[in-house]
């Protein structure tokens, strides 16, 4: 028999899967990452499409059966539609899922690292503050939330870190954050 569970969460991965099915990876509020297959998310009628979608926050319902689990209901809360109009938020948001996706093992909860991600979301759709700001400000504040905190809040010095733990570029980041050494 299949469970029925509600979740606040953050869609951080979507890829297709069969012929009109996606699978998310959601973070999640106090559950941390959950896997759960969209039905029909690629169809051109698919009444769940925007579930699947990249930055979409929103109470998620999931029937869960085993350790395979079922978007059956999404009520969005924000997609931060405002963040794909222009390329250097779009891109400062795919870091931010690219850090939660990549550094938080399955099911592991950490609530500073989500309300860092939200709130630097909420910061690049809708403040008039520099993307790289926002940006330098969630990857201090998320390093800090998962045991790397860097002495006077810089950010320099994280190669290993990043190449190791995560995959993420330090020299993308390089590209798109002003780094300063002092």
């Amino acid at each position: 028999m299949k469970e029925l569970i509600g979740l606040d969460a953050l869609c951080i991965k979507s890829v297709g899967y069969g012929e009109s099915d996606s699978i998310i990876t959601l973070y999640a509020a106090g559950r941390g990452k959950v896997s759960a297959k969209v039905r029909g998310a690629r169809g051109a009628k698919g009444k769940l499409r925007y579930a699947a979608s990249l930055l979409t926050f929103a109470r998620y319902q999931l029937a869960v059966g085993g350790d395979k689990a079922t978007v059956t209901a999404c009520d969005v809360y924000d997609n931060f539609f405002a963040l794909c109009a222009d390329p250097l938020k779009y891109y400062a948001a795919c870091t931010v899922l690219e850090f939660c996706e990549k550094t938080q093992p399955e099911g592991e909860y950490n609530h500073a690292l989500f309300s860092a991600a939200l709130a630097c979301l909420r910061d690049l759709a809708y403040s008039s503050s520099p993307e790289e700001d926002v940006l330098e400000r969630f990857l201090l504040a998320a390093l800090a939330a998962v045991g790397y905190a860097r002495p006077k809040g810089k950010l320099r010095d994280l190669g290993n870190f990043l190449y190791k733990k995560t995959d993420i570029i330090l020299q993308a980041l390089k590209g798109f954050l002003k780094i300063s050494e002092a």
